[in-house]
């Protein structure tokens, strides 16, 4: 998002500040991502140039350690459920493109057990703070998601996730492009248990247990035990497809998120699982017969009708 930055971003780094540089930090309030999605990069661009002038990269490359604190922010919960370093990828990826970004990282699984990153930007390349600040928001997701054993790649360095708060970088050295390795992950969330009823039931509790995630059939057959042939004629037996089920998942937790005021109808998408604000768009329109917006206003409406006055 050129010339804007996440506010949920802007709060995570202020919220480490107040941990690790309380001096840097006084008179620094977070802001709150509910009420509003997006600050001036600015903000953000001068409080990663004073930390790494002050502090040094330390406090970028352990902001994992404050993940905790970003469970208010959709999107944040919509990451930390990926079962898999794949999945998270793939949704950071998305994220990026979802928001047109400026700065970006490209990831890449070159082995088991690693991702190669690289930072890339479409106007003027992101300080060596920010490219810091990305490396320890990743590192920091893959913590979140059970992976164990994680070490960032710094140059020729391997700096253990629990030592990052004291990393130090060479002289020169641009963190542009880093790795993350690691030894292992915890077992995966289980699927939610059967309950009686249709397979598209069942399909559809599966899909809402993540729903952010890029769902395919594939994925969704193999954690029900069944073969993706299989799945598609079930559903057919009970006048459904696989599509229809994950758009009745995605409307579900569409409408409930649209019902908080809060939350960013940018957002609202993207963490429902969509590609772009347009394909949420039109299948919000197809769902519903109204757009996100007017379902907004309706629910806003609703809310303070039915308040006591």
């Amino acid at each position: 998002m050129p010339d804007f930055t996440s506010t949920g971003l802007v709060s995570l780094l202020i919220h480490r500040l107040h941990t690790v540089a309380p001096d840097l930090a006084r008179g620094l309030s977070r802001p709150d991502p509910m009420h509003r999605a997006i600050e001036k990069d600015g903000r953000k661009r001068a409080l990663v140039d004073q930390v790494m002038e002050t502090c040094g990269p330390g406090p970028l490359l352990s902001i994992g350690l404050s993940m905790p604190a970003a469970d208010e922010m959709p999107m944040a919960t919509v990451l930390t459920r990926s079962p898999s370093p794949d999945v998270l990828a793939e949704k950071w990826t998305r994220l990026e493109r979802y928001h047109h970004a400026t700065h970006h990282v490209r990831i890449e699984t070159t082995r088991p057990g690693a991702w190669h990153c690289t930072r890339w930007s479409d106007a003027a390349p992101p300080t060596v703070g920010e490219n810091c600040l990305i490396a320890g928001l990743l590192i920091g997701l893959c913590g979140m998601i059970g992976v164990q054993g994680l070490h960032l790649h710094i140059g020729r360095r391997a700096i253990p996730a629990p030592d990052l708060a004291d990393a130090t970088l060479p002289p020169g050295e641009t963190c542009a492009t880093f790795a993350i390795t690691w030894t292992g992950t915890s077992a995966p969330p289980s699927t939610p248990p059967d309950r009686p009823g249709a397979l598209a039931d069942r399909l559809t509790d599966l899909l809402a247990s993540d729903i952010g995630r890029n769902w395919r059939i594939g994925d969704a057959a193999r954690d029900l035990a069944l073969s993706p042939r299989s799945l598609q004629r079930h559903l057919s037996a009970e006048g459904r497809s696989f599509s229809s089920v994950l758009r009745r998942a995605r409307m579900r937790e569409a409408t409930r998120l649209l019902s908080d005021n809060r939350i960013a109808l940018a957002e609202v998408g993207y963490c429902c699982g969509y590609a772009d604000q347009a394909h949420f768009q039109r299948d919000f329109l197809r769902a519903t017969n109204i757009t996100p917006r007017v379902f907004r206003d309706l629910a806003v409406q609703g809310e303070t009708a039915g308040s006591p006055s």
